[in-house]
């Protein structure tokens, strides 16, 4: 059975007064700020206050435990009594219920932290024009002129002191001022929340919170052998790279700036960086203080090359920096992970730090022997070539993977009512080959062997992929976000794309008004999110400055902030539902997909799930969101393998599922 607040969603359920608020101190031995993965983490103290609708309750001042994680039976009974769990940044609490032996699924939290970064928008998470808005409880209290945290034990926490050592009053008063403060946020942020229409954003976002914590306890699991591999591939690649540059360059000293410039303006004959001087009013060397011509990297990465022997210099340069970088930023990392911690790894999820509100990760900084030093790396944005390095950690089982098929294009042609959009989508036709087919100058139906009519196509050769579509993928959803550089056939394509898809074109422009036209320069979406672009403004030429970003924000959002977390949440209760938690692990979730370890028995039943839950999903947004999907249907496509993204597959099929509960094999 679903929870209550699963079974029949509606963010009106936070209007209960019986909920309890709740903050933890934890003796943080590991390091990390007392993560609840790691066990030489211990619970110190348990603060919480019970509102006022509370069978037990109301409490007039916070009740506190002293104890370990195994001591907080008082704590799971109030629990266990009330509507939900209020806390900031409630994932961090959640994971410690979960080793007190709380069932996550049994709980709703409101997180004051998350109802802060919805107020907020894009704003907490700023970009190159606005400084990012703290959602730390401080300044939560700060933005309502209330009081912070005693400075004094704060202080002592952002040092590094464990709590282990500061004063038990001190840090009790701490927390109990913390819950009180947490509860008067709470009550705040409830009634703006409602009064904006964004308490149904706030109850997704805090519905995947117990997941995502629950997830972190997982780990991924690295194959040795496959990484030992990849680790000596990539530093033979090095050294081939190196001799070749050195071979070019007759073996100078890198580290020697006046060697660097003689190689780069006296032998290649690169044009020195010019900047303009407004007292001589003329053009001018960009020299360093010292009077010297520029070697600094980003002088070196906005190097133009005209002749093919500085084109040859700029290629290689980049492709030894690639290199380097899947050494040092992963490699390393793995293998470290594989001599030292039994090969599997943790990382952290992050809920409030991207502008569009879709998840981040983040790696827990992790010490090695091997290299004296720690290092980290994160569970998102690992580059594809290394996925088939993850194995399952339990002998014998399997990775699968489900994901939101062309979700952000079937979003945003949702959005829009996009005519030749719903076409293309129902009739199966693949968008990729057509933007291949204005990128490389070749009919679509060549592209099933693309390399053998284009291989002189310009960069073709340097993707590493042995899946055609790849190659037109970067480029394919570009309009959709509002870009419009590159080749010449590359810009062919996007005003290709935009008068295909005139109906989505119109639309995005239509936001960019919204936004230019309204009080705070803000737009807000049709279920309920909004933006803020306070510096948006239009051009003489027509030209918007904050297009891209308007363009993208609602499309990437629906589908990876709302969607997705929401396939997500009931895709982990259904597996308890049906008895499968055991046999199906949640291991990863990255922007559209989860990836999961399977019992190889157990394969059927991973898929059914992965295409019954978009009848959920449907039904969530019509109860939640008041949104109905009229034009296209979701879809999904399901790989199992031995290792994650693994070719080729043992398993795949992908699916389309409509509103009105129809399923079609998608061929």
């Amino acid at each position: 059975m679903l929870p209550n607040f699963l079974a029949d969603p509606s963010p009106d359920i936070y209007f209960s007064d019986n909920y309890v608020v709740l903050d933890f101190e934890t003796d943080t031995s590991h390091g990390d700020y007392g993560h609840p993965v790691h066990q030489d983490n211990k619970m110190l103290l348990a603060s919480w206050k019970l509102g006022p609708g509370h069978p037990m309750g109301p409490d007039s001042r916070p009740v506190s435990l002293w104890g370990d994680e195994y001591s907080m039976g008082e704590l799971l009974e109030v629990i266990e009594d009330a509507d939900f769990v209020v806390a900031h940044n409630a994932k961090y609490e959640a994971g410690w219920l979960q080793r007190m032996g709380l069932d996550l699924r049994t709980v709703l939290f409101f997180c004051t932290k998350l109802g802060e970064y919805v107020l907020m928008g894009n704003l907490a998470a700023g970009d190159e024009r606005m400084l990012p808005r703290s959602t730390s409880l401080d300044d939560c209290c700060r933005r309502r002129g209330w009081k912070i945290k005693d400075p004094a034990v704060d202080m002592m926490m952002k040092h590094g002191i464990n709590p282990l050592y500061i004063p038990r009053p001190w840090l009790q008063g701490r927390c109990e001022q913390d819950v009180e403060t947490t509860e008067d946020l709470f009550l705040d942020q409830r009634e703006r929340l409602a009064n904006t229409n964004r308490l149904a954003v706030l109850l997704t976002r805090c519905l995947l919170t117990p997941v995502l914590a629950s997830v972190e306890f997982e780990g991924m699991c690295l194959d040795e052998e496959r990484v030992a591999g990849e680790f000596q591939r990539h530093t033979d690649r090095l050294a081939e790279l190196e001799h070749e540059l050195n071979r070019m360059t007759g073996g100078i000293n890198w580290r020697s700036p006046k060697q660097l410039a003689e190689y780069l303006y006296d032998v290649l004959k690169f044009q020195v960086p010019q900047k303009y001087n407004y007292r001589t009013r003329k053009w001018e060397d960009k020299l360093t203080k010292a009077g010297n011509r520029p070697t600094d990297k980003q002088t070196l990465e906005s190097l133009k090359p005209k002749t093919e022997k500085q084109k040859e210099f700029i290629e290689l340069r980049k492709e030894i920096g690639r290199v380097n970088a899947a050494l040092t930023k992963s490699l390393q990392f793995f293998q470290g992970i594989c001599k030292e911690k039994d090969g599997i790894f943790h990382a952290v999820f992050n809920q409030t730090v991207t502008a569009t509100h879709r998840l981040s990760s983040s790696g827990i900084p992790t010490y090695f022997e091997l290299y004296d030093t720690f290092k980290t790396a994160q569970f998102q944005n690992l580059a594809r070539a290394f996925k088939p390095l993850f194995r399952a950690k339990r002998d014998g089982w399997l990775i699968g993977e489900w994901d939101g098929s062309q979700l952000e294009f079937r979003t945003a042609v949702e959005l829009s009512g996009d005519k030749q959009g719903t076409e293309d989508i129902l009739n199966g036709h693949d968008v990729h080959k057509f933007t291949g087919s204005w990128i490389y100058h070749a009919p679509e139906e060549w592209l099933g062997d693309i390399a053998a009519h284009i291989k002189d196509a310009e960069g073709l050769m340097d993707l590493v992929t042995d899946d055609e579509r790849q190659y037109s993928k970067p480029h394919t959803f570009k309009p959709t976000y509002g870009g419009k550089s590159g080749t010449k056939r590359e810009k062919a394509y996007y005003e290709a794309f935009q008068a295909r898809y005139g109906d989505m074109t119109r639309t995005q422009q239509g936001w960019v008004y919204e936004v230019l036209n309204s009080p705070h320069k803000s737009l807000q979406t049709v279920w309920g999110m909004r933006y803020y672009w306070p510096y948006a403004q239009m051009k003489d030429s027509g030209y918007c400055n904050v297009t891209s970003s308007v363009y993208n924000y609602p499309i990437q959002a629906f589908a990876t902030a709302e969607i997705i977390p929401i396939a997500i949440v009931y895709f982990w209760h259904r597996l308890a539902e049906r008895n499968l938690q055991d046999v199906i692990r949640i291991v990863n979730t990255v922007h559209d997909s989860v990836i999961g370890e399977i019992h190889p028995d157990y394969v059927k039943e991973f898929e059914t799930l992965a295409v019954d839950i978009w009848a959920d999903v449907y039904r969530y947004l019509d109860l939640v969101y008041g949104f109905k999907f009229r034009h296209v249907p979701l879809g999904t496509e399901v790989v199992v393998g031995t290792h994650w993204a693994n070719k080729p597959a043992l398993y795949k099929q992908a699916y389309n599922i409509f509103a009105d509960g129809r399923i079609e094999k998608d061929e």
